[in-house]
Parts: structure tokens; C-alpha cells; sequence
């Protein structure tokens, strides 16, 4: 069950203790995190100083909304076959890109 939450993106009661010596039964890459949204935003000015010569200035803004972009949850729900569910099973602890960031750039085209 996807409950969605940072705290617990997955239920880890869904899941019973494999037998002594297997793996279990769950399929592979059937976890899928949470999704990845971004906008980026870039602007520029040219101006010709000479016939030759031209100075770019751009601006550059990465994760415009400044959304938090969760990392992958810890799939471990239990270590061993005699212990009880992991405390961590399901709680997501980092995000997988930066806040917004923004960055000026100036260009000398000859």
C-alpha cells in the first residue's frame, strides 16, 4: 500500500517475514518512488558592442517552484528471517536534487 508521506511512503505491515532460508516472493523493481518535477528557467540579452563584438548576459534559475523532490524510500523491511520490521522500512530520508538555485553568466563574443 503507497501511503505517499515522507514518514512512510510505504505501509511495511503489507509484507510478512519470508521463511527461514528464501528471499520471499516480492517481484522485482516493483517499488517505484516518488516522481521528479522540475522547472528550469533561462533568459539572455545580447547586445552588439562593435560589428565584431557582442556581450551576452544570461540568467539561469534551476527549481523555480523550489519543490521538494523526494528520494527513494529504504525497501528494507526486514534484515533477517528472526527479526521484526525494520524502524526505517518505508521512511525516506534525502531529496534527489538541490533547492533553486539561481546563476548570472556574462559572455564576450568576438
Amino acid at each position: 500500500m503507497i501511503l505517499g508521506g515522507p514518514n512512510e511512503y510505504f505501509n511495511p505491515l503489507a509484507f510478512a517475514t519470508p521463511a527461514s532460508g528464501t528471499y520471499g516472493n516480492v517481484g522485482r523493481d516493483t517499488l517505484i518512488g516518488p516522481g521528479l518535477a522540475e522547472l528550469d528557467l533561462s533568459a539572455l540579452k545580447k547586445t552588439a558592442l562593435s560589428e565584431r563584438v557582442a556581450l551576452q548576459f544570461r540568467g539561469e534559475l534551476f527549481n523555480v517552484l523550489n519543490r521538494a523532490n523526494f528520494g527513494t524510500p529504504n525497501a528494507v523491511v526486514f534484515s533477517s528471517a528472526t527479526s521484526g520490521i525494520s524502524p526505517t522500512a518505508g521512511v525516506i530520508t534525502a531529496t534527489s536534487t538541490s533547492s533553486r538555485q539561481v546563476q548570472f553568466g556574462l559572455k564576450l563574443i568576438w
